[in-house]
């Protein structure tokens, strides 16, 4: 059985590569592009004129401002396509009263009688934006979302907890990591293993999303062995979709907590090209850009290319923060009616994980007992797919999106044995060697169409995944080493003894259907899902560990919304979830899945004319089969055991002005063993605490400079299933400050941020095993944006 997350890490030469020089090229290729005013209009279908014109803004990449209730109950004649994208709107708004107006921050859809000449405050332009849930969107508000419907939906009109982490939070945080990205998100508690970038450590109400619930512009981002994960550079996002609950409806095997949706940066008119650098402490250095704009006249080829290059440590000497990474993307408008875009992603790092921290009688040492030049864990991935989208008519629209991934994993570490004479340790050697192809595809139809009174948006699709591993594990002998004169530069054999050769191939695979309603000022929604696993795993060690496992099942949910004039939206909500899982008994047959059930309510609230959201949540959450101590033989285990949560989620979003951006959140977890044959019935989970908070602030001054400011809280939590060992809470502070250069350097900006202002520290036990959180860090950035 391989230990948790007990890599140690080394500071190992990263090899010589091509990129960096790749890089340079496409900065003197792309410096110069700038981003075009002018766009074809899509060709739209007729209809109600809020999904019109929230279509239209989708498709071509716009922000778009429009009042709920100017629009309600009107219908569009729909759009042919071609002609710039006012004439457009123009057309689609044709008999309804309404018109449309340019400003600074897109468009805004007015009464016709008001004079265009007039000049909105920047709150009331974004407040109602039909923003798309794929483009860019100006400020920490997000009106959209995809992740519970796999349509570009409003927020404030979906039953279920959503919230959007947006790039302009990303950035002015200044962070590399999506653990790091979301830790301000109610509900998610992210570091339960201290800092380990190995891979992002994300909870969600209480529930791991590691592996289960990892998505990548909605596709599942599979991952198998040990640390075979797909990894995620932030700044490579557009947002951060944190879906909150079960959602195996729509996305089949996944964590009952929810799931973390990363939607990657593609191209559109409305991104502004930047070029940045960043150095820090720890010797950080790092280079970016995002770059795009049109291939051709008309617009029809847009492009995209989002490149990064660090060459950086941690706080943990041996710790390295290496990360190369260069992800192209193409969107072709090969007629009004269909579209075709192509994503792709290179990247390689160098890291590890970290150290533990060991007893010197009663008290915790830094002491780390691996080699600079052994330990490290070293990872090459790639990603080719695409996104593709035909209309056929006013009701059906095709869609289908398909990734291909590689991942390469070589991690080293030494492992201690045992100390002969109370200083000297001894030591053994450990390769872990991985491989993994994967293809995930979700192919679906989207149905427009009413029935009487009620507007229907009916998805039905089919989504399929395809996980391929080969697993080497390896031990060898190690040189000793001196706890109190410690040398880590030790010559260490790679290890020549198997301990485990393996392969293993997984078909995921699930019919769905969910219907979203509306009628009137309700909506209703219901899906229902079925289904497969099948699992081979082969031994080449030994043919009769070799096994095939297949498992099924039928998931469903359903809500409703009611949304009333003044901006309040309560909603209930109900759903289920199911996730296979990945030990097996010892006759070699699987337990029964893990099974997740949440009944919510809730309630939104967007004051009317503004760029704010506030939600509130009530859930309870059972996750069932767990796995527990089999009381016939205490040496087995039965999948009978229980743990429910019991929580309440507060969050606000908002850009209170064009000046003041703010979130805030608040969460109550109860979170308790309900089923146990271990004796721990009553007890809390481990690492579940049962408070987080949070709250930031970016605040623009006059004259160009700007603050910004925030605290995030973790409540105390236990470290073993039989709450004996407790982490206490912690708070830790974060800060920035940065100042926007005018006049004839219009565009230039220079950063400051620290994580960890104060430098806390801290660490979080497990199962016996302590880990030291991250440490402060500093970025100082330029950049420039045009």
């Amino acid at each position: 059985m391989l230990p948790a997350r007990r890599l140690p890490n080394a500071r190992a030469p990263f090899p010589a590569r091509t990129l960096p020089r790749a890089i340079c090229l496409a900065l003197s290729l792309f410096a110069g592009a700038a981003l075009a005013e002018a766009q074809t209009a899509p060709s739209i279908p007729a209809g109600p004129l809020a999904h019109a014109l929230s279509t239209f803004a989708e498709r071509a990449g716009i922000t778009l401002s429009f009042s709920p209730e100017a629009v309600r109950g009107l219908n569009s004649p729909g759009l042919a396509g071609g002609g710039s994208v006012q004439d457009g709107l123009t057309a689609l708004l044709s008999g309804s009263g309404l018109a449309v107006h340019k400003t600074a921050s897109g468009y805004v859809v007015l009464p016709a009688a008001t004079d265009a000449g007039l000049q909105l405050e920047p709150t009331n332009i974004d407040a109602n934006a039909a923003q798309s849930a794929f483009a860019p969107v100006s400020g920490y508000y997000a009106s959209n979302a995809s992740s519970a419907t796999k349509t570009d939906r409003p927020i404030l009109e979906t039953a279920q907890s959503i919230s959007v982490v947006t790039a302009e939070q990303i950035a002015d945080r200044k962070v590399d990591r999506v653990e790091d990205a979301v830790a301000y998100t109610a509900g998610v508690r992210v570091g339960s293993s201290g800092l380990d970038p190995r891979f992002d450590m994300i909870s969600v109400r209480g529930f791991e999303t590691t592996i289960a619930a990892d998505f990548l512009d909605g596709l599942r981002q599979p991952g198998s062995g040990w640390l075979s994960l797909y990894q995620t550079e932030a700044y490579n996002l557009e947002r951060i979709e944190v879906l909150k609950g079960p959602a195996s409806v729509l996305y089949g095997q996944i964590s009952p907590g929810g799931m973390v949706n990363r939607v990657s940066k593609r191209p559109s008119l409305e991104a502004k090209n930047e070029v940045q650098i960043q150095s820090g402490n720890y010797n950080r250095e790092q280079g970016q850009f995002d770059l795009g704009g049109r291939l051709d006249a008309e617009g029809d080829l847009l492009f995209r290319v989002v490149g990064v290059y660090r060459d950086a440590e941690n706080y943990i000497e041996q710790l390295n923060n290496d990360v190369r990474l260069i992800a192209p993307s193409l969107t072709w408008q090969i007629d009004p009616d269909t579209r075709l875009t192509v994503l792709a992603q290179y990247q390689e790092r160098e890291t590890a994980g970290s150290p533990m921290l060991y007893k010197d009688g009663d008290h915790l040492t830094n002491f780390w007992q691996g080699d600079e030049y052994f330990d490290k864990l070293e990872q090459r991935q790639w990603t080719l797919g695409y996104e593709f989208e035909h209309v056929f008519n006013d009701t059906f629209t095709f869609q289908q999106n398909l990734r291909y991934g590689q991942i390469d994993t070589t991690n080293q570490y030494l492992e201690p044995s045992e100390a002969g004479d109370g200083h000297t340790l001894d030591r053994y050697a450990v390769g872990i060697y991985e491989h993994l192809e994967s293809v995930s595809t979700d192919t679906r139809l989207v149905s427009r169409f009413a029935t009487g009174d009620l507007q229907h948006t009916l998805v039905t699709g089919w989504d399929y995944a395809m996980i391929d591993t080969s697993l080497l594990y390896a031990w060898g002998a190690g040189p000793s080493i001196d706890r109190y004169a410690p040398d880590y530069h030790q010559f260490v054999a790679r290890p020549s003894d198997a301990l485990a050769d393996q392969d293993g191939l997984e078909h995921r695979s699930g019919l769905y259907l969910q219907d979203q309603i509306e009628i009137d000022r309700w909506r209703l929604s219901a899906g229902l899902r079925r289904d497969w696993v099948h699992v081979r795993r082969s031994d080449n060690m030994n043919s009769s560990n070799n096994r095939k496992d297949s498992d099924s099942a039928t998931t469903g949910s359903v809500g409703a919304l009611y949304l009333f004039d003044n901006g309040v939206a309560p909603y209930a909500s109900y759903a289920t979830s199911f996730l296979p899982q990945s030990s097996a008994k010892p006759d070699g047959s699987p337990y029964k899945a893990i099974e997740g059930e949440q009944y919510e309510v809730g309630v939104k609230y967007q004051p009317p004319g503004s760029s704010t959201l506030l939600t509130a949540s009530l859930y309870h959450l059972t996750q069932q089969n767990v796995l527990t101590r089999d009381l016939a033989d205490a040496t087995r285990s039965i999948a009978t055991g229980e743990q429910v949560s019991r929580g309440l989620e507060l969050e606000a979003v908002s850009d209170l002005n064009d000046r003041l951006k703010m979130t805030a959140s608040y969460s109550y977890n109860k979170a308790e063993v309900t089923k146990n044959n271990d004796g721990n019935t009553g007890k809390a989970p481990m690492n579940v605490p049962r408070h987080l908070a949070s709250l930031w602030l970016d605040y623009r001054l006059p004259f160009g400079l700007g603050v910004s400011g925030g605290a995030r809280y973790t409540g105390s939590n236990y470290g073993d299933a039989q709450n004996t060992e407790k982490n206490e809470g912690y708070t830790l502070v974060d800060a920035g400050v940065h100042y926007d250069f005018g006049g004839g350097l219009d565009g230039v900006r220079l950063g400051f941020n620290a994580r960890n202002l104060f430098d806390k520290r801290y660490i979080n036990c497990q199962q016996g095993y302590c880990y030291r959180g991250e440490a402060r860090s500093l970025v100082t950035s330029l950049s420039y944006r045009w």
